[in-house]
């Protein structure tokens, strides 16, 4: 009886030492290897892109340490945010966050944006955005410079923003698409003067008239100059 008892766990323990390495020859297999990573959330970075900055190469997605490659993703200067998921069999998912660019700039190595925290992001393939505004004559080594303007760019009510197309920094004044020049002066009452702005080009429309110049730096004594 003893004999038998040692036989059939000598069996048992044979047989689960050869379930754990077909296991593990199975989870090894070409049947989980990825040699991509599914991309998305996507509006301004390209998947290319990001394959480049993570180096990915062909793997098996078993080891793949989702939380490290979301904290590489955490690197890249357009990214907020990342997600890693696994799908059967050798699906590798990332859900990226990206920061959203509110202005672009030129630079002598191309077009840079600007984010609503006054950080910089770098070109990406698409290249000038026609549908931001373009900030002029700032000081990109000067942080306060950045911050102050994505602070007046991000107030931009949102009626006006399709009309605005520059903010000069060294003049404090936004010209829209049709050329007429905004004078905003100081960083004060910006909401006072914004809501002027509103009204002065909704009574220039109704008069079907166009200004050239703006002056709001001294909101209670705005100065219209008609084309």
């Amino acid at each position: 009886m003893t004999s038998q008892l040692s036989s059939t766990k000598n069996a048992l323990s044979v047989l689960v030492l050869a379930l754990v390495i077909a296991l593990y020859l199975f989870a090894n297999s070409n049947f989980f290897e990825t040699d991509r990573i599914e991309w998305t959330g996507l509006s301004y970075l390209s998947p290319e892109q990001l394959d480049l900055f993570v180096g990915f190469t062909n793997t098996n997605v078993w080891r793949v340490d989702t939380r490290e490659l979301c904290s590489l993703m955490l690197e890249h200067p357009w990214v907020e945010g990342a997600k890693a998921a696994w799908r059967w069999p050798n699906r590798l998912i990332v859900h990226i966050k990206e920061r959203t660019p509110i202005a672009q700039t030129p630079t002598p190595g191309g077009w840079v944006f600007l984010d609503r925290d006054g950080g910089i992001l770098p070109p990406t393939q698409t290249g000038v955005l026609y549908s931001l505004p373009i900030v002029t004559n700032c000081d990109l080594a000067s942080p306060e410079q950045l911050v102050a303007a994505a602070r007046l760019i991000t107030m931009i009510p949102a009626n006006l923003q399709d009309l605005i197309s520059e903010w000069n920094v060294a003049n404090r004044a936004f010209v829209t698409r049709g050329g007429t020049e905004i004078l905003m002066g100081q960083p004060v009452d910006l909401e006072e003067k914004f809501i002027l702005l509103e009204k002065i080009l909704e009574d220039l429309t109704l008069r079907d008239q166009q200004a050239t110049r703006i002056d709001l730096r001294v909101p209670k004594s705005p100065v219209i100059s008609i084309l």
